[in-house]
């Protein structure tokens, strides 16, 4: 019953999460989705260092269920420990298929590796307290499968999604056709194959060996759950010694010889309650404080009294290195203002940064050292502005998410990204204090405007910016007939910027030539050449821009008609500071296409 419960519940659990990731409508994930990735131990321990009341209360329950049960977090709610466990159930369907007995090799008690499981433990908490998040972004269970589903699971549903449109469900579904979008993450595609291969392979082969070994979460939940107040235990008048509950285990940690159950390792499948024929296999309540004696036996099995156990100070060392890491992020974030006033730019140069980070990430360091790449705001983007890194955060952030504004643009009225991100990386905004908050600072590159370059009208920029941080102003710009002109060199003589030139054409003949791009429309040309009418001025608008307004959303960037250097960039901030608000109209959203776009 208990095993059967279990199944059912890690089913549900793994929908409900890669449903969070398949969002084929661009709309914000339920509440059931935000609850769910809440309780992912990783995200709560970081929204806990984050100052997240929420957070703080997941972390406290998955503790207090831990030190009830054991590690029930592993068997019910990872959905890393879900996946390994379809893979090992896919193995057994696969030897009963090829008419195959489970092998010998399997079928045994497995001795503790303490040390690996431990150092593991201690490498991550020691990059953490010292700023780098990267071992937790490899080996974290929830990052690994989150991953998993925003790499392989959403752009499948789309091709799922497209299949189903010329069905009779594609009308009472509501949809619509979705392009799959594989080339998101592009070649991190194989280390995301890679980082689930590892522990499902593990799986395949070992059971739940990664668990046991390189997951830093088990490690840890393997400390707190070495007494827990119920656990499973062996009941040696009942036990017949048939060995069905070590074909069942999955942790390899039932030793029938002493009827001990390593605690430290058991996932609380109950796999083996099921498996018992004897119902020699249940659990029951333990004093935590009583210590374990080995059962009574016959005088030539009896082994060798161990000594009393001395007091486990290397588990003492783990959990006071865990509280200690835990306490110089709490103070690092009591540092970090989401105003930037504790981290001024002027100490920190020209805040000018070479990727900008989401509204809400505070600074990057900040949002490096909690983010795990989980890719769910790059999933629930609806603009696709956010994008998994390759080098752009440097190795620190390998895998976490980066404003492309080539991709897309910040949409003014949207803040889903701090809404869905469960590890506190970016926080969860108002949108009126979002709208505030200075991303980056658009850059506009004169030389590059097709009003500079062409002598037309545009204006993409300046009608797509949400805060009127860019407008236009009327200029006086020259423009060249060369059918007027005679080359006589008045207008190369008196122009400032050396804009104009004489070429020579195939006749001989001599004519001026105009470079836009150097241009500062001045007008002294158009005054020398005032006989022959070969210059002749007209009037444009061109953009400007108050600085002091800009959020840097990158909406003028995405716009900009400008192919491939675009006359609007974006320059990422290291710290978000707020701008000043002058006016809050949602502006159109932008087209960005080969084409003009007027």
């Amino acid at each position: 019953m208990l095993s059967t419960f279990r199944r059912l519940a890690a089913l549900a659990v793994l929908g409900l999460f890669f449903c969070t990731f398949i969002n084929l409508k661009n709309e914000e994930p339920g509440e059931t989705a935000n609850w769910l990735q809440s309780i992912q131990f990783v995200p709560a321990w970081l929204g806990t260092v984050s100052g997240k009341t929420w957070a703080l209360a997941a972390l406290i329950g998955l503790t207090a269920a831990t030190l009830l049960f054991g590690r029930v977090y592993c068997s019910f709610l990872c959905p890393l420990g879900i996946l390994q466990d379809i893979a090992i159930r896919a193995r057994k369907l696969y030897n009963k298929l090829l008419g195959r007995k489970q092998t010998g090799k399997t079928v045994r008690y497995t001795q503790p590796v303490p040390y690996v499981r431990y150092a593991v433990l201690l490498a991550t908490v020691a990059a953490m307290t010292g700023g780098s998040a990267l071992l937790l972004t490899w080996l974290d269970p929830y990052t690994i499968a989150a991953r998993f589903a925003a790499g392989y699971v959403n752009p499948l549903a789309a091709n799922v999604n497209n299949l189903l449109l010329d069905t009779p469900l594609a009308a009472p579904l509501a949809l619509t056709h979705m392009p799959p979008d594989w080339m998101r993450y592009g070649l991190l595609l194989i280390p995301i194959a890679a980082f689930i291969l590892l522990p499902l392979a593990f799986a395949w082969h070992r059971g739940r060996l990664y668990c046991n070994t390189l997951c830093p979460v088990g490690a840890l939940l393997g400390l707190i759950s070495r007494r827990p107040l119920f656990r499973l235990s062996v009941d040696s008048a009942s036990c017949v010694k048939c060995g069905n509950c070590l074909k069942a285990c999955k942790a390899h940690c039932i030793d029938l010889k002493t009827h001990e159950i390593d605690t430290s390792r058991c996932i609380n499948c109950y796999n083996c309650v099921t498996s018992c024929d004897a119902h020699g296999l249940r659990p029951r309540f333990t004093n935590p404080f009583k210590r374990r004696t080995a059962p009574a036996a016959k005088p030539a099995a009896q082994p060798q009294a161990k000594p009393a156990a001395a007091p486990d100070m290397a588990r003492r060392a783990f959990l006071g290195s865990t509280i200690l890491g835990a306490s110089a992020m709490l103070s690092s974030c009591k540092r970090d203002d989401i105003s930037g006033a504790s981290l001024d730019p002027a100490k920190t140069g020209t805040n000018a940064g070479h990727a900008a980070t989401p509204p809400g990430s505070k600074n990057l360091d900040f949002f490096l050292d909690r983010c795990t790449g989980c890719g769910l705001c790059i999933t629930a983007c609806p603009t696709h502005v956010l994008q998994p890194s390759y080098t752009t955060h440097g190795l620190k952030g390998f895998m976490k998410p980066y404003m492309n504004f080539t991709k897309g643009f910040c949409n003014f009225d949207c803040n889903i990204c701090g809404t869905v991100c469960p590890e506190g990386a970016i926080a969860k905004l108002p949108l009126p204090d979002k709208k505030k908050i200075q991303i980056a600072l658009a850059e506009f590159h004169r030389d590059r405007c097709v009003v500079q370059q062409n002598r037309t009208e545009c204006g993409a920029c300046t009608e797509h910016c949400p805060t009127k941080a860019l407008f236009t102003v009327e200029e006086t710009f020259p423009i060249l007939h060369p059918d007027k002109c005679n080359g006589c060199g008045k207008c190369i003589r008196i122009c400032p910027q050396e804009a104009l030139s004489v070429q020579t054409d195939a006749d001989g003949n001599e004519t001026a030539v105009l470079d836009n791009k150097k241009c500062i429309a001045c007008g002294k040309c158009a005054t020398a050449c005032r006989k022959r009418q070969a210059i002749s001025l007209q009037k444009l608008l061109i953009p400007q821009m108050d600085n002091k307004l800009c959020i840097g959303c990158g909406a003028c960037t995405y716009a900009c008609p400008v192919r491939p250097d675009r006359a609007m960039t974006m320059t990422p901030r290291l710290v978000q500071l707020e701008a000043v608000q002058k006016i809050e109209a949602p502006a159109e959203n932008p087209v960005s296409t080969e084409e003009f776009p007027f």
